[in-house]
Order: C-alpha cells, then structure tokens, then sequence
C-alpha cells in the first residue's frame, strides 16, 4: 500500500481521528494534510517525523508503514487496537503531565464533578471561549 495510504488509513481506522483533528495536531492545515493524504503532494522526510511524533507511531510500525511491508520481521503485532492503546496511552500520560505541572487547574477539572449540570455547561462555555479567543493569538 502507497506510504499516503497507509498514514491516511493509519489515521481514520487506528487512531479514529478525523482529519480536522490530526491536522490540528500536526500544526498543518486540512488541505495539506488531505494533500499529504490523498498522494497530490509529496510527505516530506521532517514531516514523516513529525507523522510519528503526533501519531505516536512505533518504530516497527512506521518502518512498517513507509516500506510497504504487511508486518516486520520481528513479529510485532500492527493490531489496530493495540496501536489505538498505545496512542491512548501516550494521550493520557500526556494529559497527567501537564495536570501535574499545573495543580490549580487540576483542582479545578476535579471539582466539575460536583457542579451543577448548568454550571458545567456556564464553565464549558467559558473555556471554549477562551480558547477561540486562544487561537485567534
């Protein structure tokens, strides 16, 4: 299977990403990565790189992916879920990391256990406005 293929199906069927959401990851646009990934555009070797940072890609997996081969030589299972896991995985040590620099807001991701429905939705609501106005920066 082409290398565009392989990342595209990568994408949709292990990690159930839309391609909304991996091209924010990847700090790329969507029609880039829809270029990427439909073959109209060549994937560069930094981008390949930066494919299996966001992507959380094994090794033995992306040698995997950019050969070609339908499984490495050492046996290692490409199972999607596994693969899935593994991106979980990396997502929530991730996540731990980042609630562990900054104990305020994890107190206050705890508490929203014990708001009010309306007052989640009130809190929700803020938080995506701060971050529009985020990403407006």
């Amino acid at each position: 299977m082409d290398l565009h293929v392989e990342l595209q199906h990568y994408r949709n069927d292990v990690l159930e990403l839309t391609q909304r959401e991996a091209a924010l990851r990847l700090n790329i646009s969507q029609g880039a990565l829809s270029n990427y990934e439909t073959g109209a555009r060549d994937i560069p070797y930094k981008m390949l790189l930066t494919f299996k940072e966001v992507y959380k890609i094994p090794t033995h997996e992306m040698n995997r992916i950019m050969y070609g081969e339908e499984s490495d030589s050492l046996g290692q299972s490409h199972d999607p879920m596994i693969l899935r896991e593994t991106f979980e995985d990396e997502e929530t040590k991730e996540i731990l990391k980042t609630l562990g620099e900054h104990p305020k807001f994890k107190r206050t991701l705890s508490s929203l256990s014990y708001f009010t429905e309306k007052r989640k939705e009130k809190f929700i609501a803020h938080v995506n406005h701060f971050y529009q106005t985020m990403k407006g920066w």
